[in-house]
């Protein structure tokens, strides 16, 4: 009777090894489907792409996907400035009190951009 208390938590601990191992590779083919020409991802790459390379040097607010989180992008205090931009990666400026640092994101984790005026 004792063995059977454990019997939940092995079977939601496999049911989370399931779930994790499904994510990453949904996140592959995510990946994959992205460098394919004319695909939905890759279209909305290529357009975040070119709406970044207009604002660089300008001050903007940036929405990552739900799995990213960066605290120096998050706080109020701090101005994040697009330097850099290519097919893959966006360099940007993190500038505030305490801190000052360049940090690179793949294009794929960022759903949103807004300027800052």
């Amino acid at each position: 009777m004792e063995h059977l208390v454990w019997l939940p938590a092995i079977l939601g601990f496999l049911a989370y090894l399931e779930v994790d191992g499904l994510k990453k590779r949904i996140k592959k083919l995510e990946d994959q489907l992205g460098n394919v020409k004319d695909s939905p991802i890759h279209i909305e790459k290529t357009v975040l792409m070119k709406l970044l390379t207009e604002y660089i040097g300008k001050d903007i607010e940036l929405e990552f996907c739900s799995e990213q989180y960066d605290p120096d992008i998050y706080n109020s205090s701090n101005k994040c400035t697009v330097l850099a931009v290519d097919e893959e990666w966006v360099l940007i400026q993190i500038s505030g009190k305490n801190c000052n640092k360049e940090k690179l994101f793949r294009l794929n984790q960022i759903n949103g951009v807004k300027v800052i005026k």
